[in-house]
C-alpha cells in the first residue's frame, strides 16, 4: 500500500485510479484482502472513453465528427502531436482526495493514456513516497523462545520420569521379590508404548481442540496413574498405573509441545529443536538421583506421591503454550491497529474496525488431523520401518543400563551416577548438534545416519565393560545417538513433507515406535531371564541400530525409483 501526502497539512489521502473499488488490495505477508476505498474517492468505469484519439493526426480538427456524441470536456490538449510521448502517465490518478470531491460528476479522470489494467501506476518522482512494511510474521523469535521453554520443562519432567524408569523398576522389584524380569517389563512397555502408540490420536486433538486443552489433559493424566500406583498391589496393577495411565499422560503433553514449537521457527529451527529437546537429558540428569533420595527417605509409596505432585507442574507450563495461529493474528490485530492509528484523521472508526478484521489472515496451508495417505509414500514409509529397528535400542539401551551396571557389581549411587552422565552427554549433544546442523556444516540427513551407526557400535561395546569408567565411556557414543536421533528426526519430516502434515507425520512415527515399544522390553526381559545376562540383548539392539542407519540411507534411492513426492537435500 502506498500513501502519498497531498498539499494541506496534517491530511494524509490515498490516491487511486481504480476500474472497481474491488481492485485495491492490501499486500500483507504474501497474501492478498480486499479493503475498501475511502468515500471520497471515485471509481473509473472499466470501458471509459478517451478524451482524445490515440493516434489523431497532426492537422485533425478539435471537434468529433457530426455522427458521433461530443465527448465530455478534458483536461487535456486539442492537439496531441502523434511522436510526443506521455510524459506523466500519473496523470490517470485523481490528484487528491479534495481534488476529486470538487471535479464534476460528468468529468472523469483523464484516460488519455490509460495504462493497462494490471500495470501500477508509478508516483512523481519527487513526491514523497511511504511504503508500509508487512506485519511481523511472529517466527524466530518472540513468545517462541517462550513456547520452547515451555517445551523444554514438560520433557523434563515427562522425560525425566522415562529415563529415571530403570531405577523405578529395581526398587519395584525389590519389593515384589516374586517378580521375574519378562512380567516386570510390561510396566515399562506399556509406559513407552502408549507414550508413542497413541500419538497420532494425541496429534489430531492437538489439531482441533488446541495444545493447552491436550497438555493440561496429560498433565492430569499423569499425576493420576502415580496416585493410583500407590498401594503396590501387584506387577500387572502397577502396569496399567504406572504403565498405560502415565503413559498416555506423558503422550499428551510431550506430541503438543513439538508441533507448536516446529510452527513457531523457521530459519532457527534447528537450534530451538536442540533447545527443546535439551529438557530430555536434562530430566534424566536430575531425576535419577532424585529417585534414589526419595526412596531412601520416604520408601516407594511415598516416592510415587512426590512423583505425582512433580506432574501437576505439566498443568502449568501448558497454559503458557499459545497456539502458533492465536500468536500470529494477536500480532497482525496490533501491528493493524498500529498502522491506522497513524492515520486516524482520514479513517473514521468504522473503516478501521473493518480493516482491523480484514489484517487477520487465514493459514497458508490447511493442516490436517490425519492424512492416510502418507502411508502409501515409500520415501515415508521408510521413516516406519527405520523405527521398526532402532526402537529396541532407544530408549532401551539406555534403560537397561542399570540394570547391567548392576550385574557387574555397580551400586544404586553408581547406577545414579552413569545414569545422570548419560544425560549429561546427551544434553550437551543436543545443543552442538542443532547448533552444527543450524550452520549448516553437516547436512541434516548425514548426521542422523551418523549418529545411528555411532549408536550400534556402542551397544556392542557394552557387553565388554566390566568397570565403571568403561561403561561411562561405551555409553558417550550411546548418548550421542540419542541426541541426534531425537535432535534431527522431527526436522527431517518437517522439511520433507511439511510443517501443515507434523500431526500426521510425527504421529504415525511415534505410533509406530509405541507399538514396537510395546513388545520390545518384554522381549529383551525374556531373552534377560534365558541368557542370564545383558550381553545378548545389547548386541541385539546394536545389531539392529545398525540395520535401522542402512535403511535410512537408501531413502534417495527409494524415492528416486518409487517417484514419491519428498524433498530430501
Amino acid at each position: 500500500m502506498t500513501a502519498r501526502k497531498t498539499g494541506v497539512e496534517g491530511v494524509v489521502s490515498f490516491q487511486y485510479c481504480l476500474h472497481s473499488p474491488q481492485d485495491l488490495v492490501i499486500e500483507v505477508s504474501g497474501a492478498f484482502i480486499p479493503a475498501a476505498v475511502p468515500t471520497p474517492l471515485r471509481s473509473i468505469p472499466a470501458e471509459a472513453p478517451t478524451d482524445t484519439p490515440a493516434e489523431a493526426p497532426r492537422h485533425t480538427p478539435a471537434e468529433a465528427p457530426s455522427d458521433t456524441p461530443a465527448e465530455a470536456p478534458s483536461d487535456a490538449p486539442a492537439e496531441n502531436p502523434t511522436d510526443a510521448p506521455v510524459e506523466n502517465p500519473t496523470s490517470l490518478n485523481c490528484t487528491s482526495a479534495e481534488d476529486a470531491t470538487n471535479r464534476p460528476a460528468e468529468a472523469p479522470c483523464d484516460t488519455s493514456a490509460k495504462a493497462p489494467r494490471d500495470t501500477p501506476v508509478e508516483a512523481p518522482t519527487n513526491t514523497p513516497v511511504e511504503v508500509i512494511p508487512p506485519p511481523p510474521s511472529g517466527k524466530d523469535g518472540g513468545y517462541g523462545w517462550l513456547v520452547v521453554g515451555t517445551v523444554f520443562f514438560i520433557n523434563l519432567v515427562a522425560a525425566g520420569y522415562v529415563k529415571s524408569f530403570g531405577i523405578l523398576y529395581i526398587f519395584i522389584l525389590e519389593h515384589l521379590p516374586e517378580t521375574t524380569a519378562g512380567s516386570a517389563g510390561w510396566i515399562l512397555g506399556l509406559l513407552v508404548g502408549c507414550r508413542g502408540l497413541l500419538s497420532p490420536v494425541t496429534g489430531a486433538v492437538t489439531v482441533m481442540a488446541g495444545p493447552r486443552v491436550c497438555v493440561v489433559t496429560g498433565g492430569l493424566l499423569a499425576s493420576l496413574g502415580l496416585l493410583l500406583a500407590v498401594p503396590v498391589l501387584s506387577v500387572l496393577y502397577l502396569a496399567f498405573t504406572l504403565g498405560a495411565l502415565v503413559g498416555t499422560g506423558l503422550c499428551m503433553t510431550e506430541i503438543p509441545g513439538c508441533l507448536v514449537a516446529i510452527e513457531y521457527f523457521h530459519n532457527k529451527r534447528l537450534i530451538a529443536s536442540g533447545l527443546r529437546t535439551a529438557g530430555n537429558p536434562m530430566g534424566g540428569i536430575l531425576f535419577p538421583p532424585l529417585i534414589v533420595f526419595l526412596h531412601d527417605y520416604f520408601g516407594l509409596r511415598g516416592t510415587f506421591v512426590i512423583l505425582a505432585g512433580i506432574m501437576l507442574h505439566m498443568v502449568v507450563f501448558g497454559l503458557l503454550m499459545r497456539p502458533y495461529e492465536m500468536h500470529r493474528k494477536i500480532l497482525h490485530r496490533e501491528y493493524h491497529k498500529k498502522i491506522l492509528k497513524s492515520h486516524q484523521g482520514h479513517i473514521d472508526a468504522q473503516e478501521e474496525t473493518r480493516q482491523d478484521t480484514l489484517v487477520i489472515l487465514k493459514t497458508k496451508g490447511k493442516k490436517r488431523p490425519l492424512d492416510f495417505t502418507f502411508l502409501k509414500n515409500p520415501a515415508y514409509v521408510v521413516y516406519l520401518v527405520m523405527v521398526l529397528c532402532v526402537n529396541i535400542a532407544m530408549p532401551n539401551a539406555l534403560l537397561y543400563t542399570p540394570v547391567y551396571g548392576r550385574a557387574i557389581g555397580l551400586s544404586a549411587y553408581e547406577n545414579s551416577v552413569v545414569a545422570s552422565y548419560i544425560s549429561v552427554c546427551d544434553f550437551c549433544c543436543r545443543l552442538v548438534c542443532g547448533w552444527l546442523t543450524n550452520k549448516k556444516i553437516i547436512k541434516t540427513r548425514y548426521a542422523f545416519i551418523a549418529g545411528l551407526v555411532t549408536g550400534g557400535v556402542s551397544c556392542l561395546l557394552v557387553p565388554l565393560c566390566t568397570t565403571l569408567w568403561q561403561l561411562l565411556a561405551a555409553t558417550t557414543m550411546l548418548a550421542l545417538c540419542t541426541a541426534t536421533f531425537w535432535t534431527l528426526i522431527n526436522i527431517l519430516l518437517a522439511d520433507q513433507f511439511g510443517d501443515e502434515s507434523m500431526a500426521t507425520t510425527w504421529g504415525f512415527f511415534r505410533m509406530t515406535q509405541g507399538v514396537c515399544s510395546l513388545f520390545y522390553p518384554a522381549i529383551i526381559g525374556m531373552v534377560l531371564d534365558q541368557s542370564g545376562g545383558m550381553g545378548v540383548p545389547y548386541m541385539m539392539m546394536g545389531g539392529m541400530l545398525m540395520l535401522g542407519a542402512s535403511i535410512i540411507s537408501l531413502q534417495p534411492l527409494i524415492a528416486t525409483i518409487s517417484g514419491a513426492k519428498v524433498n530430501i537435500d
